[in-house]
C-alpha cells in the first residue's frame, strides 16, 4: 500500500472520509465530492451501527504534482468558497500547503539510541516477554514478534514503555521488521510505536502485514464505549521499506488532544497521515510493540522524543 493520502481525518468532527468523485468548476478548480461521518452524530436515531454519511465538498489541490484536499488540511468544518458554476462567480483562493509538525529541542532523557549493553532504566515492561526474545545489541533494540496482540479483547502482547513529556511532543523511531516484502500470509504481524494509556486506550503506528500488502497502519483503540460503538479504528499512511521511520505528534487541537502520524522511507521526506483525537490522560506513555504473530524480528534503531513547533490548524 503506497502513494500519499489525498484525504484523511484532521482532528475535527469528520472521520472515515472516502468514497469520492472529482469534478472541475468553470474556473478550472478541481473539487472532491465525498462522504464522511460526524463523530458527534454518527448513527441514525435508534439504529446504532447504521451510519449517517453526509456528502461533503472541498477543493482539491495539487502539491508537487500530487492531489490532496485543501492543500493537506482535508475535510472542512467551516464555510468554504463554493465552486464557480456561473460566469462571473468569484473563484476559490489558492491555499498554502499545510506545514507538518517539525521536531524542535530533543528530550534527551526521553530518548534512547540503544547503544549500551542493556535497556536504559527509563524503560519498563507491561507483560515482560520471555528471556532471549529481546536484547540490546550492536546499537539496536531487537524485539522478536509475539503470538499476542493489543486489540480489543486480546490484550496479551508485551509493551515496552517509558514516560512521555507533560505537554505537546513528537516521538520518532526507526524500525526494521524482517517480513518478506510481499506475499500472503503473515497476517497482522507488526512492529512500531504506541502512545499508551492502557490496554484499551492507545494510539498505534506500525509497519504491518495484512494479506499480500505491507502497510504503515495508524490506529486508535478506546474503551469503554457505548454499546454498539466501535472500539478500534485504523487508517493507512504510506508504504513501509526495509527500514521505516515512524513519527507521532501529540498536539492540542481546540479543547481536545490530537495525535498525527507521519512515516518516511528515508528519514528525510515525510508523509503526513491522519489525525486521531483521544483521551489518554495528561501524560500517556511512549511504547514499542512487536506482535501479531511469532517467527519474525523487529529491530529498533532509536527512539527520539522532541518538543514540537506549532503548526496551522486545518480550519
Amino acid at each position: 500500500v503506497g502513494g500519499t493520502p489525498v484525504l484523511s481525518m484532521n482532528g475535527n468532527r469528520w472521520v472515515g472520509p472516502g468514497h469520492n468523485s472529482v469534478v472541475t468548476d468553470l474556473a478550472g478548480q478541481d473539487w472532491f465530492v465525498y462522504h464522511a461521518i460526524d463523530r458527534n452524530d454518527p448513527y441514525f436515531a435508534g439504529e446504532v451501527g447504521f451510519t449517517k454519511r453526509p456528502v461533503l465538498l472541498d477543493g482539491l489541490d495539487w502539491i508537487d504534482g500530487w492531489p490532496t484536499v485543501r492543500a493537506g488540511r482535508w475535510a472542512s468544518s467551516t464555510p468554504q468558497r463554493v465552486p464557480v458554476a456561473e460566469p462571473g462567480d468569484k473563484p476559490r483562493n489558492p491555499l498554502a500547503t499545510l506545514p507538518p509538525h517539525e521536531p524542535a529541542k530533543q528530550y534527551l532523557e526521553l530518548s534512547d539510541e540503544f547503544d549500551g549493553a542493556t535497556l536504559n532504566p527509563q524503560w519498563g515492561w507491561v507483560r515482560q516477554p520471555a528471556p532471549g526474545s529481546f536484547e540490546v545489541e550492536a546499537g539496536v533494540f531487537r524485539f522478536d514478534t509475539q503470538a499476542a496482540d493489543l486489540h480489543e479483547n486480546s490484550n496479551n502482547a508485551s509493551v515496552l514503555l517509558q514516560a512521555a513529556p507533560k505537554h505537546d511532543f513528537l516521538v520518532e523511531t526507526k524500525v526494521q521488521l524482517n517480513l518478506p516484502p510481499e506475499g500472503c500470509c503473515q497476517n497482522f504481524v507488526q512492529a512500531g510505536l504506541v502512545l499508551y494509556g492502557d490496554d484499551d486506550n492507545y494510539i498505534k503506528l506500525v509497519h504491518v502485514s495484512i494479506w499480500e500488502t505491507r502497510q504503515t497502519e495508524f490506529a486508535k483503540e478506546e474503551g469503554p464505549v457505548p454499546a454498539g460503538y466501535p472500539r478500534y479504528g485504523n487508517t493507512v499512511i504510506t508504504a513501509p521499506d526495509e527500514w521505516t521511520y515512524l513519527r507521532i505528534a501529540r498536539h492540542a487541537c481546540g479543547q481536545e488532544v490530537c495525535y498525527t502520524g507521519y512515516t518516511s522511507r528515508d528519514g528525510v521526506t515525510w508523509t503526513r497521515g491522519g489525525t486521531w483525537t483521544h483521551k489518554l490522560g495528561e501524560q500517556p506513555r511512549i511504547g514499542l510493540v512487536a506482535m501479531g504473530g511469532e517467527g519474525f524480528t523487529a529491530r529498533f534503531d532509536y527512539v527520539r522524543t522532541y518538543r514540537i513547533n506549532p503548526t496551522q490548524k486545518p480550519d
